[in-house]
Formats: structure tokens, C-alpha cells, sequence
């Protein structure tokens, strides 16, 4: 049986807006990192429309971000879940940029940066953790929970600052990104078996919702799979140049 998608819990403003700031930040960064992680030597054409490319694909990506949850077709009843298909499209095009021209771009940016850039982390789980406190979201979404993926943003800091200010054994990029990457895919799991699905396995109240509302759907599309676009780039500015 298709449950019925209830009403969710509407945040407060202000949590609202910080978590549009998260998104904004994470945007800007993946283009700005795009941008300025050409060869050295670029010509300044080139850099540029890399640089417009970028933000103009960044822009379609959160346009159909907004659209998809505003139609409503996510609420629709069939199997599988269509939030899935969102959810599968996002991982896709996070792994198909990885590997690509743009992924080279961004794996030539400077360790700090690609471990700092997980710093986002930090603040998105304490906004998470005002939604819990505010009946939004289910307190496994929290560290006060299950989700522990505020320690990626502590981590990034603290790991980032090392990098930038010396040399940095690789040893310790590697299991930053590890733990990043368990600790990214822990929180994936924990709200797919708290939303409204057919396999959903936490039943306490309220359901993970943020998927079918907008600008909160963002949290897909762009939190978690720019979550993940770094630490795949990362992974291969590890397995490629083989020292940090």
C-alpha cells in the first residue's frame, strides 16, 4: 500500500533562510571551483566560459530543483517512489561530473579547499537539529539521533586548516574522506527509511518530508549530492596525483 503524503511542518524563517544560505554557498562554490580549477596557463576565454557554463548549468539544476517539487509529481502514488527518481538523478549526474572534464577542473583546486568545502556540513546539521526542535524532522535526522554527519563539518575545518597550513599526510585525507563519505551515506539511508515509502522503517513521527517541499528539496539535489561531488573529487585528486 502507497501511504498518503501528510502536511509538513513548515520551519521558521529564520532557519529557512540560513539553509538557503547553505545551498547558495554550496552552489556557488562548485561553480567557482569549476572555474578557476583550469590548467595552468588557460587562456582567459576559456576560464570565462567555463565559469558562465558552469553557472548557467548550476542555475538549471536548481530551477528544476524548485519545479519538480511544485508540480506536485512527486506526491504521485506509484512504485517505485517517485522521489527516488529525483534521488537516482542527482546521484547520476553527481558521479557522471566526477568523473568528467568539470571533476578534473575540480580536483586541481588546493587540498584545503576540497576538504574545507565539506565545512557546509556543520552548519546544515544544526539547521536539521532546529527542525527537530520545531517538529519538522524525526530526531534520527539529528546527532541527537543517528546522524552524525556533523562531525564531516568539524573535520573539515580542522582537516582543511591542517592542509592549508602545511604539509598534510595523506593518510589523514583519506580517512577524512572515508569517514565523510559512511557518514554521508548513514544519514542517506537514515531519511530514506523515514520518509513516506513502502519500506520505511523508522516509524516514529514526523516523516522526512523535506523532498516534497520546496526550497527544503534542495537538501537533494544540492546539499547531498554536492556532499558527494566532493568527496568523489577528492577521491580522485587522492587516486590521481597519488600525494596531497
Amino acid at each position: 500500500m502507497i501511504p498518503d503524503i501528510p502536511d509538513m511542518v513548515s520551519p521558521s524563517l529564520g532557519s529557512r533562510l540560513a539553509f538557503i544560505a547553505v545551498i547558495a554557498f554550496v552552489s556557488i562554490a562548485i561553480v567557482a571551483g569549476i572555474w578557476r580549477g583550469g590548467p595552468t596557463g588557460e587562456p582567459v576565454a576559456t576560464t570565462r566560459r567555463w565559469g558562465i557554463g558552469a553557472a548557467t548549468c548550476m542555475s538549471l539544476w536548481l530551477a528544476i530543483g524548485a519545479v519538480v517539487p511544485l508540480s506536485g509529481i512527486l506526491e504521485t502514488k506509484m512504485l517505485p517512489p517517485p522521489p527516488m527518481f529525483l534521488l537516482g538523478a542527482s546521484f547520476l549526474l553527481t558521479v557522471f561530473i566526477a568523473l568528467s572534464t568539470s571533476g578534473l577542473r575540480l580536483a586541481r583546486l588546493p587540498l584545503a579547499a576540497l576538504i574545507g568545502f565539506h565545512a557546509f556540513r556543520l552548519p546544515l546539521e544544526l539547521i536539521l537539529h532546529n527542525w527537530y526542535e520545531g517538529g519538522t524532522l524525526p530526531v534520527q535526522m539529528t546527532y541527537e539521533g543517528h546522524n552524525f554527519d556533523i562531525a564531516t563539518g568539524i573535520l573539515a575545518i580542522v582537516v582543511g586548516t591542517w592542509a592549508m597550513l602545511g604539509q598534510i599526510p595523506p593518510a589523514a585525507v583519506w580517512l577524512f574522506n572515508l569517514v565523510g563519505s559512511s557518514l554521508l551515506a548513514i544519514v542517506i539511508m537514515i531519511a530514506l527509511t523515514s520518509s513516506p515509502f513502502p519500506f520505511r522503517q523508522y516509524v516514529n513521527e514526523p516523516q522526512v518530508l523535506l523532498v516534497y517541499n520546496f526550497p527544503f528539496s534542495w537538501i537533494v539535489s544540492v546539499a547531498v549530492a554536492g556532499a558527494l561531488l566532493g568527496h568523489l573529487v577528492l577521491f580522485r585528486k587522492l587516486l590521481t596525483q597519488g600525494e596531497c
